[in-house]
């Protein structure tokens, strides 16, 4: 059986905290989710020039839906992420770039 560490969609990033996708699947999740933010802009009903604060909150919860999934695929498919600030020798070069 193999371990999570061969099949990684994200990497822990050099600085800061987070995950940076290394797979064509974690690279297909961030798209996808990006394509969901831009597309909300355009598919919810929205008057231009006067939104009203159900639709503004509707947007938001929209969005933020779709950041929850991809934190959530991130935690599934990446390494528990960590604050980091540099390269260190301690580093595991399956889970940190």
């Amino acid at each position: 059986m193999k371990d999570k560490s061969s099949k990684l969609w994200f990497k822990r990033r050099r600085y800061g905290w987070g995950w940076t996708p290394v797979s064509w699947q974690g690279w297909l999740s961030v798209a996808i989710f990006v394509a969901i933010v831009i597309s909300s802009l355009f598919t919810l009903p929205m008057k231009p020039n006067e939104p009203t604060p159900g639709q503004i909150l509707l947007l938001f919860m929209y969005i933020a839906g779709a950041g929850l999934i991809l934190i959530g695929i991130s935690f599934m498919k990446g390494p528990m992420p960590k604050f980091r600030w540099g390269k260190k020798p301690t580093d595991n070069p399956e889970e940190d770039l």
